[in-house]
């Protein structure tokens, strides 16, 4: 049977419907719900200041809106510069209506509105047998490992330190820009956070966990995400990341917690061992589950969750280092040499 079809952009009017499709289309994914809670607005709209209502695409059949794509719009740090880049997030397609080609139609249209607005490339959190082949998306690194150590240290006992962490405020925007700069504006890949991001996204969504201002006598020394996936250090303050790492473990104490969990790489590993030695540790994946060692080298970028992984599509030439990078394989080559890093706390 033929329908009649359009892709247009949203009208904020029409959110609540979108939020329902999204409902039905991820409580019906064949490995169960992929949502622990409803819908209830698109792409965090609301607290994200870059949001435009064109940013949410849908596709209508009949007059009944049947698949929706989300586009976030970021800068991320390269080296030093700065390079517009797009997030792809909320894809579904009521499971009524599959097996139609409209999520493959409403991904071009998607690419194209990105690629017009300049950006160099576009993310996805996806299944490679979907968005691969014919749809041109690859994993970011698909040598490049997807696991973090998740260490856990007990809060009682803690050694007398000269800094103390609080729960950060809006008057804190500057430091924590600065600091996070500090650690990241040198990174491939961090998300470059004005102002206004900073107070309406990072400050503004305390159920995902929020930031907290490490301080000593002479001021500000670092800061840390009460998730514990991330941390920086004034640019200028030396290397006091170890301080930062304990102040954590003191705000937990003081909130009555048992223990404090840290999300580390093997740069930050060293910090973290001055202050509680050898904790307990376990491997988790991107969304914090733990992998056992026997499945650890099964988890990349490309590839976990079952065939699901963080991709990408070149959409146009990029910039000074990133000249070169003219084709989806060519981008990917450029991140596994650059050492692009996922930094996912609150980035998206």
């Amino acid at each position: 049977m033929r329908h009649h079809t359009e892709i247009r952009a949203a009208t904020p009017g029409e959110r609540p419907e979108i939020c329902h499709l999204i409902d039905v289309a991820f409580d019906a994914e064949p490995h169960g719900p992929s949502l622990t809670s409803p819908c209830t607005s698109v792409g965090s709209s609301a607290e994200d200041p870059h949001d435009r209502p064109d940013n949410t695409r849908i596709l209508v059949a009949d007059g009944k809106i049947v698949s929706v794509v989300h586009m976030a719009y970021r800068e991320a740090h390269v080296r030093g510069a700065r390079v517009s880049f797009g997030y792809v997030s909320m894809v579904a397609t009521h499971p009524d209506h599959r097996r139609n080609g409209y999520m493959r139609r409403l991904m071009r249209d998607a690419e194209e509105s990105m690629r017009d607005r300049g950006l160099c490339y576009a993310l996805l959190m996806g299944a490679w047998d979907f968005y691969g082949g014919s749809l041109g998306w690859r994993p970011c690194d698909d040598k490049a490992p997807s696991l973090a150590w998740k260490y856990v240290a007990r809060t009682d006992g803690l050694p007398t330190v000269s800094a103390e962490a609080r729960m950060a405020a809006e008057a804190d925007i500057p430091a924590l820009a600065h600091m996070y700069d500090g650690r990241y504006a040198q990174m491939f890949g961090p998300v470059v956070r004005s102002r206004e991001y900073w107070r309406r996204w990072s400050l503004g969504r305390p159920w995902e966990g929020s930031y907290a201002i490490v301080s000593d006598a002479a001021g500000p020394l670092g800061y840390f995400h009460t998730a514990g996936d991330e941390y920086g250090c004034e640019p200028d303050r030396g290397d006091v990341l170890d301080r930062v790492f304990l102040a954590r473990a003191r705000l937990a104490a003081r909130s009555g917690e048992e223990t404090a969990s840290y999300y580390l790489d093997g740069a930050d590993m060293d910090a973290f061992r001055q202050v509680f030695g050898d904790a307990p540790r376990t491997y988790v994946d991107p969304l914090g589950r733990p992998v056992t060692e026997a499945d650890r080298d099964v988890y990349r970028l490309g590839n976990w969750a079952g065939g699901c992984g963080v991709m990408v599509r070149c959409l146009n030439r990029g910039s000074g280092i990133l000249s070169d990078a003219t084709t989806t394989d060519a981008l990917t080559s450029a991140m596994a040499r650059l050492r692009w890093t996922y930094l996912d706390a609150d980035s998206m």
